[in-house]
């Protein structure tokens, strides 16, 4: 029972750590392409409280939404744990990229640009609306593949 239960949560932390892959390459090839017409008010100086990009936030919570009717109805917590590493990457999307970077909702970029690791995401996010391409990623800054800002290593 142990076991299991500890390879349920590893499940449901693998799954919020593959979003940010799945989200890089959904970003990258679908929000900057096909789908950019969903994507662009995304990248409009100013951001509103609904933008057509929620979207993408509304898809993903349906998918894990189904997967919570899935475990319900057949009691295998895989899908339960797939689900609940879903919901925390949208959660934690939902805080971090659109509260903190886009100063959405609760308007906190002000407070994230005082607090390492928040301000280095912050900048690194900003290169990326202001070159309109690369720095793929939402919640993680990975070195070597996106393009840090030298302001950023700077401590805030």
């Amino acid at each position: 029972m142990f076991i299991e239960t500890l390879e349920l949560i590893s499940l449901g932390v693998a799954t919020f750590f593959g979003m940010e892959l799945i989200a890089r390459l959904m970003h990258k090839y679908l929000m900057h392409g096909i789908l950019w017409f969903v994507h662009e008010d995304h990248h409009k100086r100013v951001q509103r409280e609904l933008e057509k990009n929620d979207a993408f936030g509304i898809l993903f919570a349906g998918i894990s939404i189904f997967l919570i009717l899935k475990w319900i109805t057949t009691g295998n917590p895989f899908f339960l744990s797939i689900a609940l590493g879903m919901t925390g990457y949208g959660v934690a999307y939902a805080f971090v990229h659109d509260m903190i970077i886009h100063d959405r909702h609760l308007h906190l970029r002000s407070w994230g640009l005082r607090h390492q690791p928040f301000r280095e995401l912050i900048l690194v996010h900003d290169v990326h609306h202001k070159e309109g391409k690369g720095n793929w990623g939402f919640l993680l800054v990975i070195k070597g593949i996106d393009k840090i800002p030298e302001e950023a290593r700077q401590k805030a």
